[in-house]
């Protein structure tokens, strides 16, 4: 059971963490993870390898329940539905994972169709018009035919993102969208990312230990410590900030 938080929910706020705690085994990850996302904003979580941002990330949609804390997304407090009303929340929500988890046997067209084709009535020529709409928005369409094991780490990381857009989520989820990509490719996905916030207006959460991710992509930006934020605000504010972790990850030397 989570324990009741009693402080008030901003009305802005489309995703709200409030003194989140969790252990995994032994090990305690979450330590008060508390932020705030608004509607429409690009919230990036920053720091080390086991902090806790991709657990975090897990939270947020539902596949792990905190030992205490709340969890509020879109005015659903996550943790307390049960999986038929988790499965309708999560219906507005997109989730890019590290490596893409593409299903490698699907094309790259059925990877992407793959959530219409589960979770909708669509007829299969909306689907294709969907995907397409979709593949165009991530410059794929020269590989809708294509396998996975056919295409590089960034197309992967595109075809991706496809499909965490396809059902048109107002809520997208970004776990190291960077993670094994080159420089090149990397700035490539930073700026798909800021094209898909301002042309379709979803509220992003980005999970990344890359400065120029963060400075390319964030409204604000978060530094997570031991399982908890320890710095946080504007890209201004936050070159500006005198915290010795927070210059530490956004130091002009550190990608």
């Amino acid at each position: 059971m989570t324990e009741e938080v009693t402080r008030v929910v901003p009305d802005d706020c489309l995703i709200c963490v409030q003194d989140l705690h969790t252990r995994l085994g032994n090990r305690k990850i979450l330590n008060g993870m508390d932020f705030s996302v608004k509607k429409g904003e690009t919230f990036v979580i920053m720091g080390g390898s086991g902090g806790g941002k991709s657990v975090t990330l897990k939270h947020v949609i539902g596949v792990f329940r905190p030992d205490r804390g709340r969890i509020i997304v879109d005015g659903h407090s996550v943790p307390d539905l049960d999986r038929v009303a988790l499965m309708e929340l999560r219906k507005e929500m997109g989730y890019l994972f590290q490596s893409g988890a593409l299903i490698n046997w699907l094309t790259v067209f059925e990877n992407v169709a793959l959530p219409l084709r589960e979770h909708s009535k669509l007829s299969e020529a909306d689907i294709r018009d969907r995907v397409l709409e979709v593949v165009s928005l991530v410059e794929m369409e020269h590989a809708l035919d294509q396998y996975p094991d056919s295409i590089s780490g960034g197309m992967k990381k595109r075809a991706g993102l496809a499909r965490a857009l396809v059902t048109g989520p107002k809520i997208v989820l970004y776990d190291e969208p960077n993670a094994g990509l080159d420089p090149v490719m990397s700035e490539t996905i930073n700026r798909l990312i800021v094209d898909v916030q301002k042309k379709l207006g979803v509220t992003s959460v980005v999970v990344t230990h890359r400065r120029a991710c963060a400075f390319t992509v964030g409204d604000r930006i978060a530094v997570i410590e031991r399982g908890r934020i320890v710095d946080q605000g504007t890209q201004m504010e936050m070159r500006n900030s005198s915290h010795p972790l927070t210059m530490k990850f956004l130091s002009p030397h550190v990608d």
